[in-house]
């Protein structure tokens, strides 16, 4: 191993997770697996490979949709954000779906392609207010074109909700406001979706053709219904423990002082690996099968942790930062809490890259 530092992906649970949720939703909707964003942090390449049975894989840009295709020239992808022009072409010539938010960008995207064929994904706006159609007028227009220009394929139509658990009244006027577009869809075989992981889990009666599932699919969405497990794991060692005395100080400009005798392990972890420096103080670790809080400002490339209270910690033992270490267990939310923001902005800020990337 080349780092004290494991970045831990379990592609037997994903692979579990994705089973779970095709049981589901059935054998008549489609499952697709949101890997945009390197795969919400946990690895592209790796999470596409256990996924292979997935319906769709969905990105965020022609960018991402090339780097799958360098390892999968056949599973259906689908860019779910707005598509540069320049990239439309080979969108066309490579089996990759592309989002078309407006009249306009459908009447160019048709004149792009010329001859080629071009399968499309029609955003509904129902009150995101990102992107999408929002008048239900342009919306028809759009449908005839389609039907009168041979170069563009009406591979589905979409929305996407703004809200989950804590506002289920605005999800249902989104959903009622999709039935408004959706109805004028008069071909079965164009795929209706809306359902993100939340809505996958607690609303089967929107599922319609197709559900994109991310957060779920990773085993970190709450449903406790399910048997949805956390495939990643991070894991760091002790590299150094020491003792210090009551009036002492930790770290750089020194914003921990210590107020009785304390005995302080170092982790070679820091925020160059994603372990964001406004957690200094606190947030706890887990250090066999005990919490040991971080004290002093975390540093680029380690942190100080406080194990007082924890029987003969030393150099080697292991410390778990995502994950299950005894009686506790470490998640997104942990971290989200701390730093005011989502879960999701927290897998994305671990740097793989720096440690020992382990594929079980």
């Amino acid at each position: 191993m080349e780092n004290f530092n494991n970045y831990i992906l379990d592609s037997n649970i994903l692979k579990n997770n994705f089973n779970q949720i095709k049981n589901l939703v059935g054998t008549n909707v489609k499952v697709c697996a949101m890997v945009k964003a390197d795969a919400y942090g946990h690895g592209l390449k790796d999470v596409c490979k256990a996924l292979k049975n997935a319906d769709f894989f969905g990105v965020a840009s022609a960018l991402e949709a090339k780097h799958i295709r360098k390892f999968n020239k056949t599973t259906p992808i689908l860019i779910v954000g707005v598509v540069n022009p320049e990239c439309v072409l080979w969108c066309s010539e490579n089996n990759v779906s592309v989002t078309v938010t407006s009249l306009e960008e459908l009447k160019l995207f048709s004149y792009i392609v010329g001859y080629n064929k071009l399968k499309v994904h029609l955003k509904v706006n129902t009150g995101l207010n990102r992107i999408g159609f929002n008048n239900v007028n342009n919306f028809k227009k759009a449908l005839k074109f389609i039907k009168y220009n041979f170069n563009i394929v009406l591979e589905g139509v979409f929305t996407h909700f703004a809200t989950k658990l804590n506002d289920m009244e605005f999800i249902v006027c989104q959903h009622n406001r999709f039935l408004q577009f959706i109805k004028y869809v008069k071909d079965n075989r164009v795929i209706i979706h809306c359902c993100n992981s939340f809505a996958t889990l607690m609303l089967k009666n929107y599922h319609h053709g197709m559900v994109r599932c991310g957060f779920n699919l990773y085993g970190w969405q709450m449903d406790y219904k399910m048997q949805l497990k956390p495939v990643l794991s991070i894991t760091s060692k002790v590299v150094f423990v020491h003792n210090i005395k009551a009036g002492e100080t930790v770290g750089y400009d020194r914003t921990f002082t210590a107020t009785k005798n304390l005995k302080i392990a170092v982790l070679p972890i820091g925020y160059a690996d994603g372990f964001d420096r406004r957690l200094s103080n606190k947030l706890e670790v887990l250090i066999n099968g005990k919490k040991a809080k971080v004290v002093g400002n975390i540093c680029m490339d380690v942190c100080m942790v406080d194990v007082t209270k924890i029987k003969n910690v030393c150099v080697g033992d292991e410390v778990t930062l995502l994950g299950r270490n005894g009686g506790y267990e470490l998640t997104p939310y942990h971290y989200a809490n701390i730093l005011g923001t989502s879960p999701y902005e927290i897998l994305l800020k671990f740097r793989y890259d720096r440690m020992n990337r382990i594929v079980l």
